[in-house]
């Protein structure tokens, strides 16, 4: 996804980005920016309470879809980075919006497979991780500071952002194109994702035996999507904001692998507008 070959810039949402605005905010945004959203964004959405689906849905008039898995099956297959979102333009059915509306057995055969495939094997990892207090590219040592003072924990997660330990961790997971590994990789801002998630888990869950909140390990894999399609357009528009260190919300994970990254909430988004439109009319 090369962001400077793309006019309109492109602008991944989550769902709770989609849930707090406007729908007059969400399809002025369609028609001025292209709008990401990936494979989670659907499970979230339809798989959630119909009352809330509407919330989500309404104004979103155009958006194109972004399957994570494909892109990085593609780059593990050709061993070239994926420069462009070739997706085409979709739009949801407005019969999805009706409270009344329920899923169709095609769609809920989707539901299914990305709930078998993708859900419940990154369950089965990241309780694997807790269990092990092991992450790849890290250290016995280096993972002491997972307990340490916030600035202790975040000077081990920034690490994530230098180029040869993401190229050796990617290594040790088994990626054949470890050594060709930039930021422009799909691969590159997935890993960096993954790798970052695995150290919060270790410090939510300090003890191994500690019980897990399975609801909550399943939200960090939605959100590794958002986040890594985030990461690798520089851009990330969510509403998950929070000034509360221990939650590790979006807001801090971005700007922590992104630095140089803009960020867009709620409160944001219409100066964000008002710029971009004021400058493509001049």
């Amino acid at each position: 996804m090369n962001q400077r070959t793309q006019q309109p810039p492109l602008f991944p949402i989550d769902k709770s980005f989609a849930q707090a605005v406007p729908a007059t905010t969400l399809a002025d945004l369609a028609k001025n920016f292209w709008l990401l959203v990936p494979s989670a964004f659907y499970y979230e959405v339809f798989d959630g309470e119909a009352k809330k689906r509407p919330s989500a849905l309404k104004g979103l008039d155009q958006f194109r879809r972004v399957d994570l898995g494909t892109l990085l099956h593609s780059e593990t297959k050709t061993g070239n980075p994926i420069e462009e979102a070739d997706s085409e333009p979709l739009s949801f059915n407005p019969v999805v919006l009706s409270p009344d509306w329920v899923l169709t057995d095609e769609l809920s055969a989707v539901m299914q497979d990305y709930k078998t495939n993708v859900v419940d094997p990154a369950l089965v990892f990241w309780n694997e991780i807790i269990s092990t207090r092991q992450v790849a590219g890290f250290t016995t040592e280096e993972i002491k500071a997972v307990s340490g003072t916030e600035s202790e924990f975040t000077n081990l997660c920034t690490i994530l952002r230098d180029r040869t330990r993401l190229r050796r961790a990617a290594s040790i997971i088994g990626f054949p194109f470890s050594d060709l590994l930039t930021e422009s990789w799909f691969h590159f801002r997935h890993y960096q994702a993954s790798l970052l998630n695995a150290l919060i888990l270790l410090r939510r869950y300090p003890d191994p035996q500690t019980p897990r909140d399975q609801l909550k390990l399943e939200h960090d894999v939605h959100d590794m999507e958002y986040l890594t399609l985030g990461l690798i357009t520089g851009h990330l528009a969510t509403a998950e904001t929070s000034k509360h260190f221990s939650n590790f919300s979006m807001k801090w994970r971005f700007g922590l692998l992104r630095p140089d990254g803009e960020l867009i909430t709620p409160d944001s988004v219409t100066a964000l507008l008002q710029t971009y439109v004021s400058r493509v009319s001049h």
